[in-house]
């Protein structure tokens, strides 16, 4: 028995008129049809998580009160503010993202946290193009707002009531939060336009369009750059603002950076980033862990190793000869742990 059929078992039994047997049905039968879970009020939602209803609606209600915010150091010298949920809440916000948000489809041209896609993906659609132009959102999570998030989920069969506690769930400050799990995913969504408006314009003249988050490429020959007062104008009609100190225009050169990845006829890692591991491993071979991490005042630092392993996943994923090469050294290193 399916769905629907035992909801109208379960109404009749509970005594329900059939008008509002029928306007429970077709609420049910209208989020089924879209593949999303079924959810009636809050109580039904509690349910779903797993959360007492009291708690979950103290989360709904006093949603701001679960963040702390921190400044993180950007490469460029400037600040990047994150702003994380507490435990419980990242748990609630993965339940959404899990059950609800990964069930939206999202444009093909985006790369950022997608499932199956990734940053080498994103910079592999624009080898061997003689010109590229990076287009860099500025504020891209902070743009987007709880109005946008609630019409997400309304939009698409969910009740007033819902959708408020859903969008309530996923912002903070009425904003969308550049630190919880959802927040990436919604982001996504709701820039299925900007990226289907902005593929329509590229692809129709013979370019490549990506978008990974907040960055946005297109590549072709020299003439895209006639395309950028349209691309701003795209952007910008969309409630987003391009950070114009940031957009790059690469040509004439063997190798353009595109997401901090180097492409040319093949997509590689920077060399700087590679040297960088590269002493960390010579020196750890030559000196022991230890010796090395206080040679460079960090011997208090934490999860070394893990670190050192990252960097060279990272260089496996983009060229996997390489990245093997430095995990084989990595491996025949004593780490003492």
């Amino acid at each position: 028995m399916n769905y629907i059929n035992r909801l109208r078992e379960k109404l009749i039994e509970s005594g329900y008129g059939v008008r509002y047997q029928n306007a429970c049905l077709n609420y049910a039968q209208g989020l089924i049809n879209k593949d999303l879970p079924v959810i009636f009020d809050k109580k039904h939602l509690s349910l779903l998580i797993g959360i007492d209803i009291q708690k979950l609606s103290y989360y709904i209600v006093s949603s701001d009160g679960f963040y702390t915010e921190h400044n993180l150091p950007k490469s460029n010298g400037g600040i990047r503010k994150i702003t994380m949920p507490s435990l419980h809440l990242k748990e609630i916000q993965r339940w959404i993202l899990d059950n609800i948000l990964y069930r939206f489809s999202i444009s093909e041209s985006a790369y950022g946290f997608v499932r199956d896609r990734n940053i080498k993906d994103n910079a592999s659609l624009h080898v061997n193009q003689p010109s590229v132009i990076n287009f860099d959102i500025k504020d891209f999570f902070p743009s987007i707002k709880f109005e946008q998030v609630f019409l997400l989920f309304h939009s698409n069969g969910y009740t007033k009531e819902i959708s408020y506690s859903l969008a309530k769930l996923c912002t903070y400050n009425g904003t969308l939060p550049q630190g919880a799990p959802s927040s990436p995913c919604i982001a996504n969504i709701l820039c299925n336009i900007l990226d289907k408006r902005i593929s329509n314009l590229v692809l129709n003249l013979g370019y490549r369009y990506s978008r990974y988050a907040d960055d946005i490429t297109i590549s072709g020959d020299g003439k895209i750059k006639g395309l950028i007062p349209y691309i701003v104008n795209i952007i910008e009609s969309e409630n987003f603002n391009v950070n114009l100190n940031k957009m790059r225009i690469q040509e004439n050169i063997p190798y353009k950076e595109i997401t901090g990845l180097m492409v040319g006829e093949t997509v590689k890692v920077k060399r700087k980033y590679k040297k960088k591991l590269e002493q960390h491993i010579y020196y750890c071979e030559k000196y022991g862990v230890y010796s090395h991490l206080k040679e460079i005042k960090n011997e208090e630092k934490s999860y070394f190793k893990e670190y050192l392993f990252g960097m060279a996943n990272f260089v496996k994923m983009i060229e996997p000869n390489e990245g093997q090469k430095y995990l084989n050294r990595l491996n025949k290193i004593s780490w003492g742990y």
